[in-house]
């Protein structure tokens, strides 16, 4: 089975937590399936940015990234980011090798348009969504007994590089890359209704339902909606769940326990 697995939030600045989730990682691989780790690094973002003096700004849930703010998150994500996990692997002695959607033109991106919003024409800057994709590096990857890890940077036709939203593009890479599962690893348990507990099962109508009444907000936006691109594309296996949970992931993947929040069709 191929897996891709979204890492985001804390579990990128406690080295402690993502060495344990790197180690779930590899025991997934040993039960014979390929894994593809998807990062994003926002925490790390806004602290490169304020160290500069460069103000943060954000939209239903999206960093609006001009040219400047650009430099920035292509720096972290697929500089500092991306090699410290890897690195984070090797100590656990498994093989990754690291990537942005330029790197063989794996995964390209086009201005995103959020046509949700009011009013449409509201510009994010240089912030993409992922329109096509190009397998054949990750899967020579994967074929080698290796760990793609990918930060979540996709390239314009126009060869410029776009801040692409992690979920959205743990989305992309599970379409493009052909994956049955997509797992996104979080801070929280999970999708939280408006008492704040965890939701076991969502469809797709029920999700639009809580964001409707704002249970759903902010961060858990985008989120969602990457679960609804996944779900449109044919990915039937899709989790929600805290990356804190101890062994949370081997519990999913490999005894296949039901924790956090399952989309479904």
């Amino acid at each position: 089975m191929r897996i891709v697995v979204k890492l985001g939030g804390s579990l990128l600045t406690e080295l402690e937590l993502l060495h344990k989730i790197i180690a779930q990682l590899g025991e997934v691989q040993d039960h014979q399936h390929d894994v593809i780790v998807v990062h994003g690094g926002g925490q790390q973002i806004r602290h490169y940015l304020e160290q500069l003096k460069i103000p943060s700004h954000f939209h239903r849930g999206l960093r609006v990234t001009d040219s400047a703010s650009m430099q920035v998150v292509q720096m972290v994500l697929a500089g500092l980011i991306n090699k410290d996990i890897v690195a984070a692997f090797a100590r656990n002695h498994r093989l990754a090798v690291g990537l942005c959607g330029g790197d063989g033109s794996s995964f390209i991106a086009r201005k995103f348009v959020d046509h949700g919003t009011q009013p449409e024409d509201f510009d994010y800057g240089f912030v993409g969504e992922i329109v096509h994709g190009e397998p054949k590096l990750v899967d020579l990857l994967l074929s080698e007994g290796y760990f793609p890890v990918i930060a979540c940077i996709g390239l314009g036709e126009e060869s410029a590089y776009y801040n692409v939203n992690g979920d959205e593009m743990a989305a992309a890479v599970a379409i493009f890359c052909r994956a049955e599962r997509l797992v996104f690893l979080t801070d929280v348990p999970g999708v939280l209704d408006a008492e704040k507990k965890v939701i076991p099962s969502l469809t797709r109508a029920r999700m639009e339902e809580l964001r409707a009444s704002g249970a759903i907000s902010e961060g858990m936006l985008p989120k969602t909606r990457a679960c609804e691109r996944a779900l449109e594309n044919g990915i039937r296996q899709i989790h929600i769940v805290s990356g804190k949970m101890r062994d949370g992931l081997s519990r999913i993947l490999v005894q296949s326990e039901l924790l956090g929040t399952a989309i479904s069709p």
